[in-house]
């Protein structure tokens, strides 16, 4: 379908690729299935991380990173009560984005609570 767009590279990389994102960023991996009548490939992509205890077994530094830094941003802001994404990119050393990418799943599992909107956001706590 994509290359009749003309948008597709066909080097057969893609799906490759997206295996290898998941696995570096510490999520669940993609679900890939066949399904007839009708036809059609289905690709599940889930943004939950692996649970704590599989991914230090498996020695996987990146998920590890990322229990670490939540830890740390969770206690950054239990003492200072609210904090901004400049605050948290400086604690832990990160570009904006990422740091971004931390507070989000924060929020996404309703431990922290965004309030504001754009450069005037802030982080707390949820209650």
């Amino acid at each position: 379908m994509f290359s009749l767009l003309n948008i597709g590279e066909r080097a057969g990389s893609g799906i490759p690729n997206i295996f290898a994102v998941w696995k570096n960023q510490g999520w669940k991996e993609p679900k890939l299935e066949e399904q007839f009548n009708p036809d059609r490939t289905v690709l599940s992509l889930d943004l939950s991380p692996i649970g704590d205890k599989s991914a230090i077994k498996n020695g996987d530094k990146s998920v590890v990173e990322t229990e670490d830094a939540r830890h740390k941003i969770i206690e950054y802001i239990k003492f200072n009560s609210v904090c901004k994404a400049s605050d948290i990119s400086d604690l832990l050393n990160l570009k904006p984005s990422r740091t971004r990418d931390y507070l989000s799943m924060l929020v996404a599992d309703n431990i922290l609570v965004a309030e504001g909107a754009n450069r005037n956001r802030v982080y707390r706590l949820k209650l």
